[in-house]
């Protein structure tokens, strides 16, 4: 196969995004931007079944010679699978959610100017052209969220765009470690000198950022809140957890070698288990369902950033196939939860309830996927984390670096439990219950027609749930994950007893038993009534709703205060970094000023003296002389006094 075909899925999108700026039709940018995905995904599994690939053009003439060159190998070209995949999804899934909205034109376009850009970055075989589309995709993040908020934009740039400075300066100590811009000759250098570990960490936060990790989070859950929610499932969701987390693998694994209970390793790790355990504390009190979702988008993070942190090829590659299963379920969640708002009118949980009647699609899809992101087995989340748990066991037996593998795997568990804890409330707030009044009187009739471009993404994405963790071995994980990770046993004797066969047998058992419980609980033995609350009927506003499940945890005394900071912004980086730029605009302006006050002083004290020396000079020959006289009168004094 020619290595053109590489070009091919750059080019097409970006040709359809400005097409789309052309076409007055709404109809017509639906369906070039379906079309355009669908052509770039088919492409992508023409990469994927293909050998290596190498597209090379000379481009600029410095530096010895800078060729735009492109490069497919096993990693990327299955990333590059899944980037198109979701773009196909979330064009679908916009059809009917984005129809009347304004700026349609706009979305449409950057959505596939974003599909190109994430492809460019992913194929980029050169550090140069890396840094170009991971630039364009610094821009299309503010242009995306600029639909929503241009406020919340200009903070997800800022931050985006700090990390990308980071990111150049990483990249240029890169070039002067390995003497070449071509990623595939850079080689596993040592990190044995302060400019090699300053380098990783410099590249390390560019990777961090686009992941979403902490302290690079804050404009996520903002985000969640503003922009539209396939916006949110196509970038925090899938996108930047796909393009972050495999750039801070090909870091890791290609750029240089990374050894377990190294000091860079622990600060990973580190990094990895605060993200999991703050992300999901946060989640946990959360009252709306978009910024619940939000947090735990960054809370996964801490998962792939640990397992990658870890240097132990079986955590690597758990953590890199906890990336792929997060861009799915979560997805899959924020597309849900688009449905919920659609028919809803709101993503308050306090006024939601009941949904699962009259939503009964959008129900079993998100109640798929937040078992996969709670790690409950069979489904996906439970393989990549059980991957990640046995990485870090394995860590603990290598030695070094104490008994901290012990917290690291305290973390780690604790936050699938809260995860689980946060689901809890959401699906009894959201889908179970009763519902609340404050619904629109249509929402019943309404929520019964869920849209097939609607429903189709959420079907696929829970499926993939279920595939990717029944037969996570066979299909995943051969097909895609180990073959990226050098050193991961081939045979799968790290499974343990864990059989997801029989596993799924024995879930569908208990399911099967727990329905007949159901219904017979349905038969009724006993006389019915009317509940009455302070002498009136019960009503959906009396319901007891999920929302307070854990406000008791804001009351901790240890956390109080961390609770009411957070809230308040205070614990902001973003906010830290704009404090500090406005202290110091603050001092040069003042600066500025009393620098012109002393120079228009001087100026003024010129005039002065230039004033009254004019005074003395009339043109009158008396006064003069009397100057004259004075001043030889004073010079004799001065010599008689010396």
């Amino acid at each position: 196969m020619s290595s053109n075909i590489l070009l091919y899925p750059i080019l097409l999108p970006l040709i359809a995004g400005a097409v789309c700026f052309l076409l007055s039709k709404k109809w017509m940018k639906e369906v070039l931007s379906l079309v355009a995905m669908l052509a770039t995904f088919i492409l992508a599994i023409f990469i994927f079944r293909s050998e290596e690939l190498i597209f090379t053009q000379a481009w600029l003439p410095i530096l010895g010679g800078i060729d735009f060159s492109l490069r497919s190998y096993h990693f990327s070209s299955f990333i590059l699978i899944f980037l198109t995949l979701f773009g196909v999804l979330i064009s679908l899934y916009s059809v009917k959610f984005m129809r009347g909205k304004e700026r349609l034109k706009e979305y449409y376009a950057y959505l596939l100017w974003t599909i190109a850009a994430s492809s460019g970055a992913i194929l980029a075989s050169n550090l140069i052209v890396f840094l170009l589309f991971w630039g364009a995709l610094g821009l299309l993040l503010y242009a995306l969220l600029s639909l929503g908020s241009y406020r919340v934009a200009t903070k997800g740039l800022f931050i985006i765009g700090a990390s990308d400075f980071a990111l150049i300066l990483g990249v240029l100590f890169l070039y002067h470690l390995s003497g070449t811009l071509e990623i595939k000759e850079i080689g596993a250098l040592p990190l044995n000198s302060a400019l090699s570990i300053l380098a990783f960490i410099l590249l390390a936060i560019g990777a961090l950022a686009k992941a979403g990790a902490m302290p690079f989070h804050t404009w996520i859950p903002e985000a969640a809140e503003k922009a539209p929610l396939p916006v949110m499932a196509f970038l925090p969701a899938s996108l930047d957890k796909l393009l972050g987390i495999y750039f801070l693998s090909r870091i890791c694994l290609d750029f240089f070698h990374l050894h377990p209970n190294s000091g860079l390793s622990l600060l990973l790790m580190l990094v990895g288990s605060f993200t999991i355990i703050a992300a999901v504390m946060m989640a946990l009190v959360q009252h709306d369902l978009k910024k619940l979702l939000s947090y735990h988008a960054v809370s996964q993070v801490g998962y792939m950033v640990l397992g990658i942190g870890t240097g132990i090829p079986l955590a690597m590659a758990g953590g890199i196939f906890h990336m792929l299963n997060h861009a799915i379920y979560k997805a899959s969640l924020f597309l849900g939860a688009g449905s919920v708002e659609h028919r809803a009118k709101t993503t308050q949980l306090n006024r939601l309830g009941g949904l699962a009647r009259v939503m009964p699609i959008t129900f079993v899809t998100f109640f798929i996927a937040a078992l996969s992101i709670s790690g409950v087995p069979p489904f996906n989340g439970f393989f990549s984390k059980w991957m990640i748990y046995q990485g870090i066991v394995g860590l603990g037996k290598l030695g070094g670096g104490g008994n901290l593998w012990i917290i690291w795997l305290i973390a780690a568990m604790f936050g699938s439990a809260l995860t689980l804890a946060s689901f809890m409330k959401l699906i009894h707030a959201t889908f179970l219950g009763t519902p609340s009044t404050s619904q629109p009187e249509d929402t019943e009739k309404k929520s019964r027609r869920l849209n097939f471009s609607m429903a189709l993404p959420m079907i696929v994405l829970a499926s993939l749930c279920v595939v990717f963790g029944v037969f996570a071995y066979r299909v995943p994980l051969k097909l895609f994950i180990l073959d990226s990770v050098a050193g991961v046993p081939p045979s799968g004797e790290w499974l343990g007893w864990w059989r997801p066969g029989l596993t799924t047998t024995l879930i569908i058992i208990g399911l099967v038993i727990g329905g007949v419980i159901y219904l017979l609980s349905k038969v009724k033995l006993f006389r019915e009534d009317t509940s009455y609350i302070g002498g009136e009927e019960a009503t959906g506003k009396m319901k007891v709703s999920g929302v307070e499940f854990y406000d008791t945890v804001r009351d901790f005394s240890g956390l109080r205060g961390i609770y009411q900071a957070a809230q308040k912004k205070k614990l902001d980086f973003y906010n830290w970094g704009m404090s500090f730029c406005r202290a110091v605009a603050w001092a040069l302006r003042t600066l500025d000023r009393l620098v012109n006050y002393v120079w228009e002083g001087l100026a003024c004290l010129v005039v002065l003296m230039g004033r009254g020396g004019s005074r003395l000079h009339n043109g009158i020959l008396h006064t003069y002389l009397a100057w004259c006289l004075l001043g030889l009168m004073v010079l004799l004094v001065v010599f008689l006094v010396l």
